[in-house]
């Protein structure tokens, strides 16, 4: 793939980006190159006229000093039209190609500033995820518990393979495992986290599994590779999953105070391993953060830790109810009330925006009708509606 307007890389570049970076994206593959193409205009050299001047030079830390100071005023020159981390990702191209190519490049501390946590976001709270979990399907509610569950990046986590998740939740079923632990390497940093699937990823995978099976081998197709397969059998796009997280809060009514991502679900699982009491060093192994080399002796041992400790979490995370030992959920019904509170609040702003109010009664006693609750009587009220079916679902609850 290459963009009219790259006129500074070349052959050196596409060996380099195909070398370092085997499995980027094809997006991450176009970024890389236009972020160091845009470097070389500034500098107005080709790739390899780059490295032709490297070679060239007598004392290589001079250069390296210099061409720091050249990454630094490129940076500033790229904080005029946009935000530090956008000017961030811009030197970082950069910078390892010089790496990779020269040498390190030398940098004065604090000239390049610090990634800025994202502005303008929405914090999602349990309640909330409660909510969308109670009104998503088979396969959303897999993706929501599973992504609570794992905390990883969208790219990895559209990545997840069929083989191996379905053996954890087969194991985990069989076995009655609640909280079962596992090794897995982010795809971008290679970094290795301790990760865990929670009841709730556990069984909504199966029910998932079994759903899309029978689906796929209606349209004559085989098992997808990949956990959450698109119609073609790839990945779900990163787009898909970000929309479906979206499509979700819209469907829980949530009122939400920022941007939606999928990636405030790794954050929500980051703040829940902190309020648990976890330390930094034990969440930045579950989260696949970078550890000191001279910690990773420690693995082991910390990993059988985590697997006692991350039962501790759940209740910090969970978005439904806790597993008894038959594996049957004890707060399905509590599920259902929620699923149907969220559904009488949307149907109460429909009727008040498009019933008159002469006949809102009669439409309140047909979606009563609907849920199967019997009403007195007399003046009727939404509230009056949504008490009935809680009363009545408590009813059935504790005859069960």
């Amino acid at each position: 793939m290459k963009s009219e307007k790259w006129s500074k890389i070349g052959e050196v570049t596409d060996k380099w980006v195909a070398a370092s970076y085997p499995r980027y994206k094809s997006q991450d593959v176009w970024k890389t190159k236009d972020r160091l193409n845009a470097f070389l205009e500034f500098l107005g050299v080709t790739d390899s006229e780059f490295l032709a001047q490297y070679k060239q030079a007598k004392d290589k830390t001079v250069w390296a000093r210099n061409m720091g100071g050249k990454i630094v005023e490129y940076y500033n020159k790229l904080l005029e039209k946009y935000a530090v981390n956008t000017a961030r990702s811009y030197v970082s191209s950069a910078r390892a190609f010089c790496r990779d190519h020269c040498q390190t490049v030398i940098i004065q501390r604090k000239r390049i500033a610090k990634p800025e946590r994202a502005k303008n976001e929405h914090e999602f709270t349990r309640p909330e995820l409660a909510k969308m979990y109670a009104v998503a399907d088979t396969r959303d509610k897999a993706i929501l518990a599973t992504a609570v569950s794992l905390g990883f990046s969208i790219e990895d986590f559209v990545e997840l393979q069929r083989d191996q998740i379905e053996s954890l939740v087969n194991k985990a079923a069989t076995e009655k495992i609640d909280f079962i632990g596992f090794d897995a390497q982010r795809g971008k940093t290679k970094v290795e986290s301790r990760s865990h699937l929670t009841p709730e990823a556990r069984d909504s995978l199966k029910e998932w599994f079994a759903y899309i099976d029978k689906k796929r081998e209606s349209e004559n197709k085989a098992k997808s590779r990949y956990v959450f397969p698109n119609g073609n059998g790839e990945h779900l796009s990163d787009q898909a999953v970000n929309d479906i997280i979206k499509d979700l809060v819209a469907k829980a009514n949530i009122m939400t105070t920022g941007k939606i991502r999928f990636h405030l679900l790794r954050k929500f699982l980051m703040n829940g391993l902190h309020d648990a009491g976890f330390d930094d060093w034990t969440i930045k192994r579950c989260m696949g953060k970078e550890i000191p080399t001279s910690d990773s002796t420690y693995l082991q041992g910390l990993n059988r830790k985590l697997d006692e400790d991350f039962k501790n979490v759940y209740e910090k995370i969970r978005l439904a109810g806790y597993s008894n030992g038959n594996h049957t959920n004890i707060e399905m019904l509590k599920e259902t009330i929620l699923a149907q509170q969220i559904q009488i609040d949307n149907l109460t702003k429909i009727i008040e925006l498009a019933i008159p109010k002469v006949k809102r009664e009669d439409a309140i006693r047909q979606i009563a009708k609907q849920f199967g609750v019997g009403l007195k009587r007399g003046t009727i009220t939404m509230k009056e509606l949504l008490n009935a079916q809680t009363q009545k679902t408590q009813k059935s609850e504790a005859q069960q």
